[in-house]
């Protein structure tokens, strides 16, 4: 009898607990998606990488980021390094998706001089 209502116990109490917990559990698709930042980066370019296809920035602030800093910085697409000198000063879109990084849509907002050609 004592088997009976541990079992009949069981299952009016702790099932419906298991299912409520169950049926609140965020669907796995939700997980994979990676969370996406776009951010507004303003600051010069200290120096290129071309053969890591990296571009060394001193940005300001980035508002809701970080302070003002020189890091590098991957370029998408790649193909914006040679337009870029040392000493110009540029504003671009810095993408931040996990645990990556880049600089997407750079505009050169003033040029270095002429002795800091690469």
């Amino acid at each position: 009898m004592k088997t009976k209502t541990r079992t009949l116990l069981l299952l009016f109490f702790v099932l419906p607990g298991l299912t409520t917990v169950a049926c609140n559990k965020k669907p796995a698709e939700n997980a994979s998606q990676p969370s996406t930042k776009h951010y507004h980066l303003k600051g010069k370019v200290v120096s290129i990488d071309a053969r890591g296809k990296m571009l060394n920035v001193d940005s300001e602030t980035i508002p809701g980021f970080m302070d003002a800093m020189t890091m590098p910085y991957k370029i998408k697409p790649e193909s914006e390094l040679g337009k870029l000198n040392p000493g110009d000063a540029i504003a671009a879109d810095l993408i931040v998706q996990d645990e990556n990084a880049w600089l997407e849509n750079i505009a050169v907002t003033g040029h270095s001089p002429a002795g800091q050609k690469k």
